[in-house]
């Protein structure tokens, strides 16, 4: 702590030892800031200790304010061999002494020692672990022998001291940190605060008044990837499996469970706001307190610090202890009450600008907040019709194309006259034949879709695929089609890779080759639009074009809920952060705790 000595007004420099100091070489290095002492300063040192400097608060040797330059010399002795090494010995006059941490503080203008003013000191908090009862704070001095004699010891206040509210930690223990085990996650490369708490608040919505009931999610029947339907005569299996519509409860999958308790995270929204700035809730007092309060589950306990922010923080903490007896949290909250720490500067004028507000907003929050779910229910309601639609219309399209590909006759002709669709007694042109196409590269792509044209008949089929390597006509278990024997075709498969198109084409003949290896080459959408524009003249079912519409749209539909299912996901493993006592049953006697 800073020592001067007045002496005819003359300011004795301040000394952190003398030139001969056994230790010189090993003691604590100290930190050089130079602020405008014209205007506040605040000075945070390496190991946390902060130093709040009004203002005003140097003064000159003839007693007039510093409103130049100044330079601060800090040295933080915080650590045990800093303190060894430094030869920093708790003794008071031969008595030990149990410390906590111990700085060097000193400050000078273009060399001239300064002194504090006593109207306006300079504010100093020095970090611990754990605060500790009954602790003093001791002017220090040191001997030209590097000897520390510590006295004149005077009590540390016991009034609470206001902090930025928004620089408090108000999330429970373990919430941030999984969040940032979550990261990447939905485009966000690093786990902010402003993400930690939007994350946190949306478990705060769908709550009564007396916190029966809670958000709950479940993600067990969203199905992500749903089978891409084909041709049902081929396909009678997966068709089975699709029944006309996309398997979802998207909006059902946020739902209400009764019994469960905990802090509801729309209650921390409402006190972190401007409006307890300058209450007991701006305090690292009171950011200890919630830390305990959240293991609680009882949100009573937070309320009493809320509602009573006119009284000593110790009363609360008693009432706290009292509401909490026969639990095991009990005696953290009488430990905090042996604290003694009373109140803010003005507390009772901010209690009285606060009554009934934490109510009134407290509604307002669970309000806006249960607006905001049946906003994301109906958004996704209407997202998922859509999909349903776009399902309904392909099949319809898959329809037509089977149905002109395996009842209707396509040629060319140039007579006039009559014309005869007849059996004949041609040997038939048409025989079930295999057809696999592998794609050598597909897994640098994102999505590949393969299309086969029977140039013969201006037909198209879009081959299957289970692992988006090998495409086969027919299904699964048979992997086989109708297809017009030894004529002409051509595969063409198209995929993207970050929406960026590729491409592969090859002419065939059907049923002499019956297996086909393609590699993709990097294209573009003007070579694609190309490459199947000599089939535009075909009728629309069998058009790659239309295809290729559905397929995009299926796929965003797929990314979708994918996004989706991550993202129930994660708040799934945030959830028991949030609620760690779970789900008790409604109208119980147990315990918080138990």
């Amino acid at each position: 702590m800073l020592y001067v000595k007045c002496n005819n007004g003359v300011l004795n420099p301040t000394v952190k030892l003398y030139p001969n100091d056994p230790f010189k070489n090993t003691m604590v290095t100290s930190q050089l800031f130079e602020i405008d002492a014209s205007q506040d300063n605040v000075i945070e040192g390496e190991d946390g200790t902060i130093l709040v400097c009004p203002k005003g608060c140097f003064i000159n040797s003839n007693g007039g304010l510093v409103t130049s330059k100044v330079r601060i010399e800090l040295a933080e002795a915080l650590s045990a061999e800093n303190m060894l090494l430094s030869n920093l010995t708790t003794t008071s006059n031969g008595n030990p002494l149990e410390t906590d941490g111990m700085i060097y503080f000193n400050v000078t203008a273009n060399g001239e020692q300064l002194a504090i003013n006593k109207n306006i000191p300079v504010h100093i908090e020095i970090p611990t672990s754990e605060k500790k009862n009954n602790m003093m704070v001791y002017k220090g001095i040191r001997d030209e022998k590097g000897n520390m004699n510590w006295i004149e010891p005077i009590e540390l206040p016991k009034q609470l001291t206001t902090v930025d509210l928004f620089e408090l930690d108000f999330i429970p223990e373990g919430f941030r940190d999984q969040v940032k085990k979550e990261i990447p996650f939905n485009g966000y490369k690093e786990a902010t605060s402003q993400l930690v708490d939007s994350l946190y608040y949306l478990f705060g919505f769908n709550l009564n008044s007396n916190s029966e009931t809670e958000l709950r999610i479940t993600t067990d029947a969203i199905q992500v990837r749903p089978d891409i339907p084909n041709e049902p005569y081929y396909n009678e299996k997966q068709e089975a499996q699709v029944e006309g519509k996309l398997e979802t409860n998207d909006t059902e999958s946020l739902k209400d469970t009764g019994g469960i308790v905990g802090i509801n995270p729309a209650i921390i929204q409402v006190i972190k706001s401007d409006k307890y700035q300058n209450t007991l809730i701006a305090t690292k007092d009171f950011e200890a307190r919630l830390k305990v309060i959240f293991r609680t589950c009882n949100d009573k306990v937070l309320e009493l610090y809320i509602n009573n922010l006119n009284k000593n923080l110790y009363e609360i903490d008693e009432m706290a202890a009292a509401m909490l007896a026969n639990t095991n949290y009990q005696q953290a909250f009488i430990d905090f009450a042996s604290q003694k720490l009373t109140k803010v500067p003005e507390a009772d004028k901010y209690a009285d600008m606060l009554k009934g507000y934490y109510k009134t907003q407290l509604a307002k929050v669970k309000s806006a907040l249960q607006a905001t779910a049946n906003k994301f229910k109906q958004e996704q309601a209407k997202k998922e019709k859509a999909a349903q639609q776009t399902l309904t219309d392909y099949k319809k399209l898959l329809w037509k194309r089977e149905k002109y590909r395996m009842e209707t006759y396509g040629f060319d002709y140039t007579e006039t006259g009559w014309i005869n669709i007849d059996r004949g007694t041609l040997p038939k042109e048409w025989s079930s034949q295999p057809l696999m196409v592998n794609i050598t590269n597909s897994k640098q792509l994102d999505r590949v879709y393969t299309y086969v044209i029977y140039t013969s008949i201006k037909s198209m089929y879009r081959l299957n695929t289970q692992n988006n390597e090998q495409f086969y006509v027919g299904n699964n278990d048979e992997k086989q089609m109708l297809m017009p024997n030894n004529k002409t075709a051509v595969v063409i498969a198209i995929g993207y890779k970050n929406e960026v198109p590729w491409l592969a084409v090859k002419q065939f003949e059907t049923v002499s080759e019956s297996v086909i290896s393609l590699t993709m080459e990097p294209s573009n959408a003007s070579q694609v639009k190309q490459t199947i524009s000599g089939y535009n003249q075909y009728a629309k079912e069998n058009k790659i074009e239309a295809d290729l519409v559905f397929m995009d749209k299926l796929y965003k539909e797929e990314k979708r809920k994918q996004a989706l299912n991550e993202s129930l996901e994660l708040l799934n493993r945030l959830y028991y952060f949030v609620y760690p006592c779970g789900i008790l049953p409604q109208h119980t006697d147990q315990r918080y705790d138990e």
